[in-house]
């Protein structure tokens, strides 16, 4: 289910370890990692490599040194290679060296472009090459970027052959996955060892193209015993949900009753999407809890799904005697989803809160109960049992009080921030949705696509969290599982009848033929 993901400094003291533990030549592992990338250029570029024009733009570092391995490989398979290099030979030092040295002796063509006036030069030259490979930026790089490199950056994008990034393309941060000004807008992206964490969220995903990871023989002793807190994931561990089901005796009680808490005037559609998701997706039993006065219209909408009316004004608005019905409700609960269309009035923040404090069955926080949250964050810490918080970035920005945009620029680092401090399991939705664990672990969701862009989407993920949680999964197998069986969904809608819009009611009905689906597979 999960694929390692690494920061800079997890990398670097993979690649440390490797050396300085397992004594492995640092320019053994460029090697494996020059010479694996070029393997990968000759599966992916459709041009023939003999006589192919070729610009190998490389920096100073390890990143140039392992753009000069792959020069060398081009050449002998004889593609015409120009090396660019971005610096001062004498800025290029170790293994980097070592391998631009050989391609001294081998009398390539080696260029040195330090100047804006150099670059206008040559990119000429590189509007005419079908391949450019961009060893310019590693993973090192926390600032925006400067001259020369700016320009190249910029240069490179604007011509029309395959574009090829060594480890992570230049301008893209690879922790956060922000764009440190310019970023090369790579075709394809070979990584080496791991995945890098900003090569899966956006909006660094988006400029990598097609993303090969690669061995370069870093010993897996290593990872094993230093394993990296970011995970990647791209298929369902699916054995724990149906081990669940593998008991002959089991009965509607094994598979756990979820407590929907929502709805208001306008507002009914969002728990009926709740309270099915947890439903389809197996919850024994599922009650609704709304206002009495809204009941006759939600028991119209549900069919296998019980009702619950608590206190409520005529309206249907929630009233003093609310929290006091919801109250008696949580015994014998086995995860309760707080939130789908519960407005944000007086009465619904006082539910909130006591659900927080006197519950104690895991909960899974959502939409309006969010939005009830505001300047009372620290309730959160104070949950007695495992506590999911699902925001959206609009969501999360009214929760923290930081600019919807500041959110979306380190989504990660914010939700490890924000769920270590607060004790609890925060999903933030989105594009590429990423859930941290109170031990600031990280899940980056790869399934989904905008075609699920729709209202309710919120509520059936809710639901479909709260289902997985009352049948006795922990958070750390629910979350990642819930959210990737949410977006997998939607996505497998789309293959089998092309593209269209994928409703929440759609997606939710979708969920027992997708859990089929896996059982045969």
């Amino acid at each position: 289910m999960y694929e390692y993901l690494v920061t800079a400094q997890e990398m670097r003291a993979f690649d440390d370890s490797a050396i300085n533990i397992f004594g492995i030549p640092g320019v053994v592992l460029m090697e494996n990692a020059g010479r694996a990338t070029f393997i990968e250029i000759q599966k992916h570029c459709k041009s023939k490599l003999k006589g192919l024009k070729v610009a190998v733009v490389a920096g100073p570092g390890n990143n140039g040194g392992d753009g000069f391995v792959i020069a060398r490989y081009l050449i002998n398979h004889g593609a015409k290679v120009t090396t660019y290099l971005l610096a001062p030979r004498n800025k290029v030092r170790g293994d980097a060296l070592i391998n631009l040295r050989i391609l001294d002796l081998m009398g390539a063509s080696i260029e040195e472009v330090e100047d804006s006036e150099s670059l206008f030069r040559v990119s000429e030259f590189w509007k005419e090459c079908g391949l450019i490979v961009d060893a310019i930026l590693g993973t090192g790089l926390q600032s925006d970027v400067r001259s020369p490199m700016r320009e190249a950056i910029l240069l490179i994008n604007e011509c029309p052959g395959y574009k090829v990034s060594v480890d992570v393309p230049s301008g893209v941060n690879s922790d956060s996955g922000g764009i440190q000004g310019f970023a090369v807008n790579a075709d394809l992206t070979v990584t080496y060892g791991f995945r890098k964490l900003g090569m899966t969220v956006y909006p660094g995903k988006q400029v990598c193209g097609n993303v090969q990871v690669i061995d370069i023989s870093i010993p897996k002793a290593i990872s094993e015993r230093n394993p990296p807190l970011a995970r990647y994931v791209n298929y369902p561990d699916i054995n724990a949900y149906f081990d669940l089901r593998r008991k002959p005796v089991a009965h509607k009680g094994t598979f756990g009753h979820v407590l929907v808490i929502g709805g208001s005037p306008g507002k009914t559609g969002a728990p009926v999407m709740a309270a099915r998701a947890a439903s389809r997706i197996g919850a024994g039993l599922v009650t609704l809890a709304i206002p009495e006065a809204l009941n006759q219209t939600l028991e119209n909408k549900l069919t296998e799904e019980m009702t619950a009316p608590v206190g409520s004004d005529n309206r249907g608005h929630w009233n003093k005697d609310s929290s006091r019905d919801i109250l008696e409700l949580i015994p014998g609960k086995d995860c309760i989803v707080i939130g789908p269309g519960l407005s944000t009035t007086e009465f619904a923040q006082e539910i909130v809160e006591m659900i927080l404090l006197e519950s104690t069955c895991p909960l899974v926080v959502d939409a309006d109960a969010i939005n009830c949250l505001i300047n009372k964050t620290d309730i959160l810490g104070r949950a007695r049992n495992d506590t999911v918080l699902t925001p959206h970035p609009g969501e999360m920005a009214r929760l923290t009080g930081m600019p919807t945009g500041k959110i979306q620029a380190d989504r990660v680092t914010i939700a490890r921030t924000f769920a270590r401090n607060n004790n609890l399991w925060l999903t933030l939705k989105g594009a590429a949705t990423v859930s941290a664990s109170p031990q600031g672990e990280i899940f980056v969701n790869s399934s989904g696509s905008p075609w699920m862009a729709s209202g309710g989407q919120g509520d059936a993920l809710s639901g479909i969290l709260g289902g997985l949680l009352a049948q006795g999964m922990e958070p750390l197998s629910a979350v990642p599982l819930g959210v990737f069986i949410h977006g997998s969904i939607a996505d497998r809608m789309i293959a089998d009848n092309r593209l269209r819009p994928v409703s929440a009611m759609d997606l939710i009905d979708g969920i027992p033929q997708y859990l089929s689906e896996l059982a045969s597979a």
